[in-house]
This record gives C-alpha cells, sequence and structure tokens, in this order.
C-alpha cells in the first residue's frame, strides 16, 4: 500500500535528496574538471576533450555520492517536517516511527534501485570509454583499452593483451607483425613477465605467413622489448577497475584459477553487494537525527550532525577496508564493518528518548 502519507513523506524526501545529489555531483565536477585540465597539452589533449572527459564521470560520481544525499537529504526532508510540527501530528494521528521510516524507504527504493542500474550498467562503459579516448589522444594513438583487452602499437607491429595480473604480469597475448600494412606473423603467448627492462614471453608460438605456405614455431620464451612498462602496466590495469559485479565475479574467478590474490577484488565485490544496504543505513542515521537525542536542536546543527555522520562513516570505510586486506582479514568484514557499526549506532539513537 502506498497511501497519501507516504507519498507526501516521499515527495519530501525524494526531492532532498536528489536537490543533495545534484550539488554534490556539480561541486565534484567543477573540482575534477580544474584537476584534470592539467592534461591540455599531452598529445592532442585539448580543453573541450577535458569536458568531455570529465562529463563521462558525472553518473560515477552521482552514484558515489548518493548514499552521503540520502543522510542530507533526510535530515533536510525529514527535519523540516519535524521543525513545521508535521511529524508530531503524523505521530498523533497513531503513525508510528517505524511507519514513517518504512513510508521515506518505500520512496527511495526505487531511487535505489536506478542508481544501482546506473552503476551496474552505466558507470564502468562510461569511465572506460573516458580513459580510453583519455589514453588513446595522449599518446597519439599507440594504446587503447577495449572490452577484449589493451591494444598496443609498436612501430610496426600491433599486441593485444587480454588480462594484466596483480603481480604485474601479462596474459593471453597476441602480437601482429606487420609490413607495408601486410600480415607477416601472428604470435600468441599465455604469459609475460617483466624482468631487467624487457619482457619475458612465454609458451609462444609463431605463424609466420609466406605466399605459398605458414610455417609454425613454438618457443618455451621469447624477449620483446616494448614501450610497454610495469608502471604503465599499472595505469592499464586502473582503466578498468571500476568494475561491474559481473565483470568482478569473472575477473576473480579468472584470478583464483591462475593462483593470483583476489582479494582486493572480492573487497571490491562485497562493497557493491552491500551498497543498498548502506543507502538503507544512512537513511536510518537521518531519522535517528529527527526522532533521537538530535531533535530538539535547530535545523543547521541537524545538518552538520548529519554531515559528520556521513563524514565519520564514509573515513571508517576508507581505513577499515584497506586494513582488512592488509593484515589478511576475510573481505567481507572489512566491506560490512563500517555498516554494521553505523546500522547499530542508528538504531540505537532512534532507540533513545
Amino acid at each position: 500500500m502506498y497511501g497519501i502519507l507516504d507519498r507526501y513523506i516521499g515527495k519530501n524526501i525524494l526531492f532532498s535528496v536528489l536537490l543533495i545529489s545534484v550539488c554534490l555531483t556539480i561541486f565534484t565536477g567543477i573540482i575534477t574538471l580544474i584537476d584534470k585540465m592539467r592534461y591540455i597539452g599531452r598529445g592532442d589533449v585539448d580543453f573541450l576533450f577535458v569536458c568531455e572527459y570529465v562529463a563521462y564521470f558525472i553518473p560515477g560520481m552521482f552514484v558515489t555520492f548518493f548514499p552521503v544525499a540520502i543522510l542530507i537529504g533526510g535530515v533536510i526532508g525529514l527535519g523540516f517536517m519535524a521543525r513545521n510540527s508535521e511529524i508530531t501530528v503524523m505521530q498523533s494521528v497513531g503513525l508510528s516511527r517505524l511507519n514513517i521510516a518504512l513510508s521515506s524507504l518505500k520512496s527511495l527504493i526505487p531511487l535505489i534501485v536506478i542508481v544501482m542500474l546506473i552503476s551496474e550498467y552505466g558507470v564502468s562503459p562510461l569511465e572506460r570509454h573516458a580513459e580510453n579516448r583519455l589514453g588513446y589522444l595522449s599518446n597519439g594513438g599507440s594504446v587503447a583499452v577495449t572490452q577484449s583487452g589493451v591494444w598496443l602499437k609498436e612501430g610496426s607491429s600491433i599486441i593485444g593483451i587480454a588480462n594484466t595480473l596483480t603481480d604485474g604480469s601479462l596474459s593471453n597475448i597476441v602480437r601482429y607483425d606487420l609490413e607495408d600494412n601486410v600480415l607477416k606473423r601472428e604470435i600468441r603467448a599465455t604469459k609475460g613477465i617483466y624482468e631487467n627492462g624487457a619482457w619475458v614471453i612465454h609458451n609462444v608460438q609463431t605463424k609466420e605467413i609466406l605466399p605459398e605456405r605458414i610455417n609454425t614455431y613454438f618457443d618455451k620464451t621469447q624477449t620483446w622489448h616494448l614501450n610497454l612498462n610495469s608502471e604503465r602496466v599499472e595505469i592499464i590495469g586502473n582503466i578498468n577497475q571500476n568494475q561491474t559485479i559481473k565483470g568482478l565475479f569473472d575477473y576473480i574467478s579468472y584470478l583464483e584459477d591462475n593462483h593470483q590474490d583476489a582479494s582486493r577484488f572480492r573487497l571490491e565485490l562485497y562493497q557493491k553487494l552491500l551498497a543498498p544496504l548502506s543507502m538503507i543505513v544512512m537513511l536510518l542515521l537521518a531519522l535517528s537525527t529527527v526522532f533521537g537525542p538530535l531533535r530538539s536542536i535547530n535545523m543547521g546543527t541537524r545538518i552538520l550532525a548529519g554531515i559528520a555522520l556521513g563524514f565519520g562513516y564514509y573515513v571508517l570505510n576508507q581505513i577499515v577496508a584497506p586494513f582488512s586486506l592488509v593484515y589478511g582479514i576475510y573481505p567481507i568484514i572489512g566491506a560490512s564493518f563500517g555498516t554494521v557499526l553505523f546500522g547499530a549506532l542508528a538504531v540505537y539513537l532512534l532507540g533513545r528518548h
């Protein structure tokens, strides 16, 4: 059931949450634009491209700030209702705190679903495209990142790398050697390791394409001297750091099949899976400033308290999550600790008289 009171509460909550989300996104977008202007002059990068580049990150910024916007927007929306004694009237006609919380949640659930869909299907492709375009323009078109991996142009050769592993090595490599735009060799290898300034390529199959036949050779290792070094591999790996939930499942499985440490990606996966719960916790924290011991303070102080709670939640996640990787704690604990702690805090504040 979605009654008149549900719609009224929902309208106040949604307007405040969307307003705060848009304001935070615009503010961050402007700061990001100023920061990324340092790219101007690299290759073919100009001011218009930097604006386009930042625009691709706007949906990701909106998704990032949405949980905090729920907290601050909830404080503002419900706070104005409390200041106008509307909350008191609702409680006098039999609407409990739980009813008001559920009414707020009913209105936010569709928006939470939309934000999760944007996060899953919109943010990663857009940011990957932006980074790909940046790499392409700043390197004179010699590097491209696609859904199938990373492609490099080295002289007259085109090299494709399907995966970059957590230890900096390369996996599933293909190389096409051209002469006068005619394919002369196709080389495939299973792995590449950076050693002493060069890449040692393992399990190499070379097909030499001649006018009348194709010769196939096998080598245990080959040494390739490329412009790509270990630091650049790390940068390329960061291009795909904002993976979807499905992409993280696949990549974790791939790393574990290759006996690689996947804890960092497990942590990111759990954080994404727990994102809806963290948004609900933010709403509970907002309610705690209205119904809890903070209800008697003025609006400015109440908003400041909400911002402090949100900042504390963010900082705790930023501290605990990396610590869980450093000290070998299960990633699920690092991902959920802040949410559980602040959820308990919200319930405690709501329960106080």
